[in-house]
């Protein structure tokens, strides 16, 4: 694979250039650039299959250098690097048929296993270019992935072969699966097949996996309407019937075979309509494009209870506000997808953020890149909801981790949360366990990885900063409850461990 990197800044381009001749040696760096300008004029000349780029860069940005690509009819595979901040950019980027993203910082392992993805499915997508004209399936297959262009040659023999010709319409049929497609695909295309020649329709059906994705093309059809008509009727009240799960179902008509891989890149981004109209419903295009919304106003007062709710440790709150907070956008008011998503990601970037605070969430095993993922490629209202599950995984320590503690630091540890409050001292936890305080106190930096002062003081702090977020306690009532008898001190040592004073804090997290 031939790969050209845009990137403004030289120690990110010129470390991913590295780190891919490190562990990629088969990939040929065919070209390197600043910003969109340069980065569209090396692509235009070395017709790369890989380009990772930035989206943030000077003189022309990375969406811009996208659209002015496919403009000129290059549509190499695409991996975008793009920070939390960027969010909304990641996703127009996705409408331009990007293959993935990398969450800045780029951390090696992900980036790795993006470019493993990347070249997994480039190698698919060479196995299903046809080496002669083949079947309809490899010829339309090879169209969508952006293999082959519709030449003379092609044309002459979807023609002569198919009766297809250049300006034939096609309805696209898109069936997204979910988690599903994998283990289900194969009994779908049966039923699919089954209803369609009850039909007497003629049809193709391509595999889209990277999308999850089955997508049928019928053409020689007598209307739109009557194909939209006859397929929510036929399909949707089948799919009533059966209860599936995550599978949802689009159509849009494209003019011509030319327009089948523009009308897939335009139709699959509004399957995210699902979220808000049901799996039931047929994502229709253009139809879906004139829906009406309502302002979506993102609900302050439940991110509140829900900081409030962690920092008390109340799991069953938790559980009602997440509950609450998933009502809130599906069922009643018609949102926008993209405005809902936002907003999940708002809200659960504030769990995070508040859980890290208070130590209620295990922040090194925090996977980012997972957690926007669950969030942005979700199509239907059972995917975004199961995207809170990926988020409360973060909530629990392993037992791997709890079994490498000793019982005497386990029993130590017990009694500094029981009697913090009571300014209790190391000397006295070793005598009440038998132990010597040079012992304890060795033990306990060695299992717990800092000193006994030290955790007793991020202990009072944490606990100080729960009541600083979910009471209306004064500040001096705060200090006496988390063992502290001066509240000017208590005041002095919290800015320098946190870095802002009690009353700063308790504003910021408000």
């Amino acid at each position: 694979m031939k790969v050209v990197v845009v990137e403004d800044e030289i120690l990110i381009r010129e470390g991913l250039c590295e780190l891919m001749r490190k562990m990629f040696p088969e990939l040929v760096i065919a070209g390197v650039a600043g910003n969109g300008r340069e980065g569209l004029s090396c692509i235009e000349k070395e017709q790369p299959d890989l380009v990772i780029t930035d989206i943030k860069m000077p003189v022309m940005d990375g969406l811009e250098m996208l659209s002015g690509m496919q403009g000129k009819g290059l549509f190499p595979k695409v991996i975008v690097l793009t920070a939390y901040s960027e969010f909304s950019y990641a996703q127009q980027a996705v409408k331009l048929g990007v293959c993935d993203y990398i969450i800045k910082p780029v951390v090696v392992q992900e980036f790795v296993q993006t470019i493993r993805k990347v070249q997994n499915l480039y190698e698919q997508e060479k196995k299903k270019t046809p080496d002669t004209m083949g079947s309809l399936e490899n010829i339309m297959s090879s169209i969508l992935y952006g293999v082959s262009e519709l030449d003379e040659k092609m044309e002459t023999f979807l023609d002569s072969r198919y009766g297809i010709e250049r300006d034939t319409p096609f309805i696209e049929l898109l069936v997204y699966m979910g988690a599903g497609f994998e283990n289900g695909r194969e009994r779908k295309r049966r039923e699919l097949d089954q209803v369609l020649k009850e039909k007497k329709m003629t049809y193709c059906m391509v595999d889209m996996e990277y999308d999850k994705v089955i997508l049928v093309l019928l053409y020689g059809y007598p209307s739109r309407t009557e194909i939209e008509r006859w397929y929510q009727n036929r399909i949707l009240f089948q799919k009533r019937g059966k209860q599936e799960q995550d599978t949802s179902y689009g159509m849009l008509e494209a003019a011509g075979v030319s327009g089948i891989r523009e009308g897939y890149q335009k139709l699959l981004p509004y399957m995210d309509w699902n979220i808000v109209l049901g799996d039931d419903v047929l994502i229709s295009y253009p139809h879906i494009a004139n829906v009406q919304t309502e302002i979506c106003i993102y609900p302050v007062e439940l991110e509140n209870q829900m900081k409030i709710a962690i920092c008390m440790g109340e799991n069953g709150k938790i559980r009602e506000i997440t509950e609450r907070f998933h009502r809130y956008f599906i069922g009643g008011q018609v949102f926008s997808p993209k405005e809902i998503k936002e907003s999940y990601v708002r809200f659960q970037w504030a769990v995070l953020n508040i859980g890290k605070e208070v130590g209620s969430i295990d922040h090194k095993r925090i996977d980012q890149r997972k957690l926007l993922d669950s969030v942005m490629n979700a199509k239907t209202e059972k995917e975004l909801k199961k995207t809170f599950d990926v988020l409360w995984e973060y909530r629990n320590v392993s037992d791997k981790e709890a079994e490498s503690i000793s019982l005497a630091v386990k029993k130590a540890q017990s009694m500094i949360h029981e009697f913090y409050t009571d300014g209790i001292t190391l000397n006295e936890i070793a005598d009440r366990l038998n132990l010597t305080q040079e012992y304890l106190g060795a033990q306990f930096h060695k299992e717990i990885g800092e000193n006994f002062s030290t955790y007793i003081r991020n202990y009072r702090l944490a606990k100080a900063k729960e009541l600083l977020i979910g009471t209306q306690l004064k500040q001096y009532e705060i200090a006496e409850k988390v063992g502290y008898t001066d509240a000017k001190y208590f005041a002095r040592v919290f800015k320098e461990c946190v870095g802002m004073s009690p009353a700063e804090y308790r504003k910021s997290n408000r």
